[in-house]
C-alpha cells in the first residue's frame, strides 16, 4: 500500500520522502516513482529502523530538514511486520520487536508530528494530517496472526488518542481501515493496493484540503 500511495501522490506532484529499514528497497521505489512520474519532485529517502525511537526520530527530522519550511504536510506511518505468528508458539522477543515497530513507532511518529506539522495553509482550508492505516484485527483478532493482531490493536488505540489531542491543535488524524489481506495473488480485485489507495486513501488527501477543521472530519473510514 505504501508503494501504491507513493505513486498516487507522485501523480499529484507531491514531494515524497520515504523512510524504511532497507536502503536498497528505498532506492528501488524512488527510481520507480521517478521513472513513472518524471515531472514530479524527485523522491527523497532515508533508511531507518522504525523499532528504534532514536532512529525513527532522526529520519523524520532529516525529512523535515529537506523541506524549506522545515514542516511536513502529511505524515503516513505504515510500519508493521506482516507474517504468521501462531499464538502458542509466538516468541516473546519477536512480539516485543513487533510492538516496537507498530505501537511504539506510532507513538514516536505522532509525538514528532505534533511539533512539525505544517499549519501555514490552514487559513486556506488545508490542514496537516497524521495518517496511520489500520484494519479489523483489533476487533476480530486471529490467533495465527497473534502478534500483528495485538500490536495493531495498540497502534489503533494510540491513533484514537492522538485524534483527541491533535484535534485541539488543528491537526487531522486519519485511520484508513483495511478489513482483509492486501495484494494476495488470486484474491479479490478490491483488495489490490491500487484499488485500496484509490477508494480509501485518496479521499483522505482530497478532503483534508476542503475540511472545515477537525470538527468536520471522520477519523476512521473502512474498506
Amino acid at each position: 500500500m505504501s508503494r501504491s500511495l507513493s505513486l498516487y501522490l507522485a501523480s499529484q506532484n507531491w514531494q515524497i520522502i520515504l523512510i524504511s529499514r532497507s536502503e536498497t528497497s528505498l532506492a528501488a521505489y524512488a527510481k520507480e516513482i521517478s521513472e513513472k512520474y518524471p515531472s514530479a519532485p524527485k523522491p527523497l529517502y532515508h533508511a531507518a529502523d522504525a523499532s528504534i525511537p532514536a532512529s525513527l526520530t532522526a529520519a523524520l527530522s532529516w525529512a523535515a530538514s529537506q523541506i524549506a519550511s522545515g514542516k511536513i504536510d502529511v505524515l503516513c506511518y505504515n510500519a508493521a511486520r506482516v507474517a504468521p505468528s501462531p499464538l502458542l508458539t509466538l516468541d516473546p522477543n519477536v512480539f516485543v520487536q513487533d510492538f516496537n515497530i507498530s505501537a511504539v513507532g506510532t507513538l514516536v511518529a505522532g509525538q514528532w508530528f505534533m511539533e512539525h506539522a505544517n499549519k501555514s495553509h490552514i487559513p486556506e482550508g488545508e490542514y496537516p494530517m497524521f495518517l496511520v492505516p489500520g484494519g479489523s484485527l483489533d476487533k476480530y483478532p486471529e490467533p495465527d496472526l497473534a502478534s500483528l493482531s495485538a500490536v495493531k490493536s495498540a497502534s489503533q488505540n494510540l491513533v484514537k488518542q492522538f485524534a483527541m489531542v491533535m484535534k485541539k491543535a488543528n491537526i487531522l488524524v486519519g485511520a484508513p481501515l483495511v478489513g482483509g489481506a492486501v495484494g494476495v495473488p488470486g484474491g479479490e480485485e478490491r483488495m489490490k493496493p491500487d484499488q485500496i489507495v484509490e477508494g480509501l486513501f485518496k479521499p483522505f488527501f482530497e478532503e483534508r484540503e476542503t475540511a472545515k477543521g477537525p470538527e468536520d472530519w471522520d477519523v476512521e473510514r473502512a474498506w
